[in-house]
């Protein structure tokens, strides 16, 4: 039987809450930065050091 890992990466989502911030604003921070990303069982998924390289850029605290 295979088991499939938990994805590393950060959903929409997650982001979101995380800075506060409409899932709009999310999708247009990933398309202005750049953020990498890749699908897992349909979600999409933003890598995690990109995010933190904009909220750096930004001046907002990464955590």
């Amino acid at each position: 039987m295979r088991q499939e890992s938990a994805p590393a990466g950060l959903t929409a989502d997650d982001i979101a809450g995380l800075l506060s911030v409409a899932k709009g604003s999310v999708y247009r921070y990933a398309h202005q930065y750049g953020w990498r990303r890749y699908t897992h069982a349909g979600r999409a998924y933003y890598h995690p050091g990109d995010v933190a390289d904009t909220l750096d850029r930004l001046g907002r605290p990464s955590g």
